[in-house]
């Protein structure tokens, strides 16, 4: 999946990626080391105090992606995504054996953009996450298990569309917009109507998120690797009749827990000369409990690299305050499940290349 608008174009730093998992602890360091750097290069107005964890930070996914795949017109479309967290207590980033709890409030949104492509609704929501949660965090300088926590999530697409009278004006309405365009088929419509259909599940959710060392085997074909890390979460569904049935299409059944619920996800930066660079596995599946899980599989491999434009910059120019600056590029594999919740049944397969940004 995917997460909200960006064109941050900031400093380059290898762990700025590894904030994409859902860890408190972990965004702060990326903070944190960051400000170091800037501050060995010179660079005014840096403050690196950091004996609390900061209030805003990232949650998730930042993203905005364009798809190799889509080469109809009214399918032509960015994903984007943005994902948030706001800590609601003042907790001290903790030391040595010490850790710290919190409590946080966090969004993840995903939006598809089909600016000049489409003759209507250019912008169509496609996730909302809110959730609340408590989580208990360790050193993040240290190796093992550097925090876990609990939360209480919504999930749902925005859309209103649950009945077939509902989807049948909705495709008359499509059809109105591009009665004149003949490059946009029934199943073009048909496509756009279905996004239109609505999905909504509450659930409660368990993360974890453990660090070791990377490979240390100078032989080993990944002895380029870093720290490694891990995040899992585990979650459970608690409404007894969500949002997620396929009314519309009498012969099909599914149900969002065989298809989500059990996440696993690993992380590790290298470099690539002096360029940065990250690689990210996602594996999803359905629950654990009242599910049945590892039937239906969904994998995401993500690549991440900091092209170094600043460097270039800053040598023609003598500017030095522009070393720093790096485009953030992200490419993305996507087979499985889960591509929208509005579709999540189907299985899809595609290749997409975007920006990345931190914050």
């Amino acid at each position: 999946m995917k997460l909200f608008l960006m064109s941050l174009l900031v400093i380059s730093n290898p762990l700025y990626v590894l904030a994409a998992t859902q860890s408190v602890e972990m965004t702060e360091k990326v903070k944190r080391d960051n400000a170091d750097k800037v501050k060995q290069n010179n660079t005014e107005n840096v403050s690196t105090d950091s004996e609390f964890y900061s209030k805003f930070a990232q949650w998730g996914d930042n993203e905005i992606l364009f798809r190799y795949t889509d080469t109809k017109g009214t399918g032509r479309h960015a994903d984007v995504s943005l994902g948030f967290r706001y800590l609601m207590t003042d907790t001290p980033i903790p030391k040595g054996d010490k850790s710290e709890d919190a409590w946080a409030i966090a969004y993840q949104g995903e939006f598809d953009f089909f600016a000049l492509t489409r003759n209507s609704s250019p912008v169509v929501t496609t996730r909302h996450n809110p959730s609340i949660f408590y989580t208990r965090m360790w050193d993040p300088d240290k190796l093992g298990l550097s925090s876990w926590f609990i939360s209480l999530e919504h999930e749902s697409n925005g859309q209103v569309t649950d009945t077939q009278a509902r989807l049948d004006a909705e495709i008359n309405g499509f059809r109105t917009d591009y009665e004149n365009d003949n490059d946009v088929s029934e199943v073009d419509i048909f496509e756009m109507a279905q996004q239109t259909i609505s999905r909504s599940n509450n659930f409660f959710g368990v993360g974890v998120n453990y660090q070791i060392d990377g490979v240390q085997d100078s032989k080993s074909f990944f002895y380029f690797l870093k720290r490694i890390h891990i995040f899992a979460k585990f979650r459970y569904q608690l409404d007894k009749e969500p949002e997620d049935s396929i009314w519309w299409q009498l012969e099909q059944s599914a149900q969002l827990k065989d298809y989500v619920g059990t996440e696993l996800d690993l992380s590790s930066s290298f470099d690539i000369g002096d360029m940065k660079s990250s690689v990210r596995l996602t594996y999803r599946t359905g629950q654990l409990l009242d599910a049945n899980p590892f039937k239906k599989h969904t994998f995401d491999l993500r690549y991440y690299i900091d092209v170094p434009v600043g460097r270039v910059v800053s040598r023609v120019f003598d500017w030095k305050r522009a070393e720093l600056f790096a485009i953030p590029l992200v490419f993305r594999y996507h087979h499985g499940y889960l591509d929208e919740l509005y579709n999540y049944s189907q299985e899809i397969s595609y290749l997409a290349i975007g920006l990345h940004a931190r914050y």
